[in-house]
């Protein structure tokens, strides 16, 4: 009871106190480690106070921070909870002593580290950087799409941390946590030569799998390094990794794991890209000279993408806030220039521009691409070849937490062939292509939040193709026998998208959810004309549009300090047909130790939109952009899963995934030739499905000056359709049992050697067989390719020169990729030209690169 009464009369002695000093100026003391003695002693003498203690007790306290407060009675509460002390008013002396009860368990003050990672030479921002913490409730984290990062401590002052991110130095540094909103970390960009006497540091690492363990990162910067037809091609760095494969030949494209190229989502700066080759497969779109950062996914990705069923490629454009540069870069197919510009430190303007010029240097490179085309009647091909694409950015850095950018893309393709056959033969053969594939993006990050991020992008894209065939045979010396052969088409393909997606971090949680909306508009013609004797006419005519609704939502959780898992819901609407597509997913991994990894993903996938195989009446294989009919014919539905290790320790990573998808709701067209005189073709969809399996491995080595990459799969691909070889599963178009890349990097100085040994099994092709009525199919020979280059790189003041030298296929092997089929029949009987399209032989190759800085 005495101290009940003690304590109401302290309390009502604090009321009156701070009654009389309610008018007084703001209490204000500055701590600089002085004693509270002395704190105590010069704030009685300034507002004639008396206080009463132990001068000794009190000596030993000192005061390290700043004490403010509105009056005196703030003040000696303050101070009694900071001091754990004890105050009473004995005849207006204010007496302070020792609280004798016990402390309280301490509590622990949790402060919030904020921090953008951004390149020390552009400012852009670094997404998905690795970041390692200690001291710290988190266990490790990666910047987001702004490259920012943020975790909580345990009331420390200073925090321990690691940043790594491909094509960067990796930094260790201690950071001691101030008062500002925000930190700013700058990660270098490798260099080769640091100084123009020593390198003091080079970049080994060509691919990474980092801490996103469904995502591998892959470095643009190291595609000229490799041999490649062009320096600027970004396609030999995609090779490295297993699984994936871009195929030659005119219905070339990115295959992962042996799905249609049309499966897979390549985006560059949100820009779906539909056409992704130029060169008739030689070469791919992607210009590595603009592209800043890559990520790809081989297949069970999480919630967070859709309307793709096998891989996602994921490219940035880059961005320069502060320095100004140029680079042109020259081989003997076609020139590149890349620009960056920065306005300001918030406004920034890059592109990117690459054009052909074999149409007008008709080299010895252009000549042994058109020997690419060979015919079984000693046909020569005379080609015409033009390509060029353009990348144009703009991007807007308010703030850190704000990112806009405004992003256009155009490639056009334009490729003729006029096969010419020896002197006495009468046939002859004209083939004409062209395409355009232009888009439009506009994207928002921003993060209202430490731990909220949102992104809203629209986007527009479109793709216009159109093919022309003429062939047949000339009439005879007696004016007859001519026979005339005439394909026409046009693919056309529109795509409206606007998504918005958010990111809350909540502890051991992440939350993810977004909505959107796709709209397609895809069309097709097709006519074919055949006058043989009998008349053959050959015509397929759709229209088709519809929009497609995405919603998701996604949690990611650590469940243990060494477990995480993710499970995710995405659904999509299709207004076709007014269904709702569920597709739930999931995720684990298991940190073994520092060193290794198990990882397993798995989920179902849906597919509206994609490109399927028209096989007309000669067995010959074009790809058209389709979308499904009302009754839902063509929607590719994917079950997959895939379980994986990784091994990272000193040089040395590892990564093993073993897969299996089973895809149903597969399409083709099949063309059927009806009786009668007057003979008829007509197409008809064919429904299937598909199983792939297989096994990927790559391992990577860094020591001293070299760097070895292996990467290999052992895979199966088979399909199934209707009524086709008689319903049962044969090889797919892009079943490859055996491939394996060797690649070797070596760094010396200013010079740099590398070498590939490409291997892969022949893949089945349609055969031209009248004898029966089943379609029947073989395989191409084996595949099997060694390059060689080596570069040489110059630093002078205010620019880096390189000189590059390639030596393409030295076995001069005959690598065969697509084989192709045109007939010419009459009343007694039909003659078959077949035209092998190879990939390059024995060609050596020469760049140059000039980079102004």
């Amino acid at each position: 009871m005495k101290s009940c009464a003690k304590a109401i009369l302290f309390l009502l002695f604090l009321s009156c106190f701070a009654g009389s000093y309610a008018q007084q100026t703001d209490i204000r003391v500055n701590g600089h480690g002085q004693s509270l003695s002395q704190t105590l002693e010069q704030l009685a003498h300034k507002n004639q106070l008396h206080f009463a203690y132990d001068a000794n007790y009190f000596s030993a306290l000192k005061v390290q921070e700043d004490i403010e407060a509105r009056n005196l009675a703030e003040f000696i509460q303050t101070i009694c909870k900071k001091y754990h002390l004890k105050a009473e008013d004995i005849d207006g002396t204010v007496v302070l002593y020792p609280n004798p009860e016990p402390l309280p368990p301490p509590v622990i003050e949790k402060r919030t580290f904020s921090a953008v990672v951004i390149d020390q030479t552009s400012g852009e921002p670094l997404r998905y950087c690795n970041i390692g913490l200690q001291g710290t409730n988190n266990y490790g984290t990666t910047t987001n799409e702004l490259g920012i990062f943020s975790t909580t401590t345990n009331g420390n002052n200073e925090i321990q941390i690691a940043i790594s991110h491909l094509g960067y130095q990796r930094l260790d540094t201690i950071i001691t946590i101030g008062r500002e909103d925000r930190h700013i970390i700058r990660l270098r960009p490798f260099t080769v030569q640091m100084a123009t006497i020593q390198v003091t540091q080079q970049e080994k690492d060509v691919v990474e799998m980092g801490n996103q363990t469904e995502r591998i990162a892959f470095n643009p910067k190291q595609s000229a390094n490799f041999p490649q037809v062009d320096n600027s091609d970004l396609i030999s760095s995609l090779h490295l990794i297993p699984g994936i494969h871009f195929i030659g030949g005119q219905s070339s494209g990115i295959s992962i794991r042996g799905s249609y190229p049309s499966e897979n989502l390549i985006a560059l700066d949100g820009i779906p890209l539909l056409e992704t080759s130029h060169l008739f497969g030689n070469l791919s779109v992607l210009n590595s000279k603009f592209v800043s950062q890559a990520f790809v996914s081989r297949g069970a990705f999480d919630a967070t993408y859709g309307e793709k069923i096998s891989g996602i490629v994921e490219l940035t454009g880059q961005t320069n806030f502060y320095k100004p540069s140029f680079e042109l870069s020259a081989n003997l197919l076609n020139v590149s220039a890349t620009a960056n510009i920065p306005v300001t430190q918030k406004l920034s303007f890059s592109g990117a521009f690459r054009r052909s010029y074999i149409d007008r240097w008709e080299n010895y490179l252009y000549r042994s691409i058109l020997n690419q085309a060979s015919t079984n009647d000693e046909a020569s091909v005379s080609p015409v070849i033009r390509f060029d694409d353009l990348n144009l950015k703009i991007a807007l850095k308010p703030s850190d937490k704000h990112q806009i950018s405004v992003n256009f893309i155009n490639s056009t393709d334009f490729q003729e062939r006029d096969y010419i056959f020896k002197d006495q033969s009468r046939l002859y053969r004209y083939e004409h292509a062209d395409s355009n594939n232009k888009g439009f993006s506009a994207n928002w990050a921003f993060q209202p939040g430490e731990d909220f991020q949102q992104r809203l992008t629209i986007g527009y894209n479109e793709l216009q193709r159109s093919t022309f065939k003429n062939a047949g045979m000339s009439e005879n010396s007696q004016g007859k026998g001519a026979k005339d052969e005439l394909d026409t088409d046009h693919n056309f393909l529109k795509e409206f998208s606007a998504s918005w997606s958010g990111e809350l971090h909540s502890q051991r949680f992440t939350h993810q959810a977004g909505f959107g909306v796709n709209t397609y508009d895809v069309s097709y013609d097709y006519l074919t004309n055949k006058s043989t004797g009998t008349k053959l006419m050959d015509s397929i005519i759709f229209d088709n549009q519809t929009a497609v609704v995405h919603a998701y939502f996604q949690e990611k959780l650590r469940l243990t300090p060494l477990l995480q898992a993710r499970i995710g819901l995405r659904a999509n609407y299709l207004g076709q047909n007014q269904q709702l597509y569920w597709q739930p997913r999931a995720g684990l991994t298991y940190e073994l130790n520092k060193k290794m990894k198990l990882v397993y993903a798995g989920g179902l996938y849906y597919q509206f939109l994609s490109r399927i195989r028209k096989i007309d009446i000669d067995n010959n294989v074009d790809l058209v952009w389709y979308l499904p009919a009302e009754e839902g014919q063509g929607i590719l539905k994917a079950w997959q899963n895939l379980i994986g290790f990784q091994y990272n320790y000193n040089g040395l990573s590892m990564n093993v995934e073993a897969y299996w998808k089973n895809t149903s709701g597969r399409a083709n067209l099949y063309a059927q030739q009806s009786s009668g005189k007057e003979k008829i073709i007509d197409y008809f969809l064919r429904s299937g499905r598909s199983i792939n399996r297989g096994i990927d491995l790559m391992i990577q080595y860094r020591h001293g000056k070299f760097t070895h990459i292996i990467g290999s799969t052992i895979s199966e691909s088979n399909e199934q359709f209707e009524g086709y070889y008689n319903s049962q599963y044969y090889p797919s178009f892009y079943d490859q049992r055996f491939k394996i890349r060797w690649s070797e990097l070596c760094k010396m100085n200013n010079w740099l050697f590398s070498a590939n040994l490409f291997f892969h099994s022949g893949s089945p092709y349609l055969t031209n067989n009248e004898q029966t009525a089943d379609q029947l199919y073989e395989r191409l020979p084996h595949f099997m390719q060694i390059d060689l280059a080596v570069q040489r790189r110059f630093q002078l003041k205010f620019c880096t020169f390189n000189l590059g030298f390639s030596c393409m296929n030295v076995l001069d092997r005959k690598n065969v990729l697509e084989i192709d089929y045109f007939n010419i029949s009459n009343n007694t009987g039909s003659y078959a030209v077949r035209t092998d399209i190879t990939a390059i032989q024995f060609t050596p190759v020469f760049f140059v690169n000039v980079l102004l800085k």
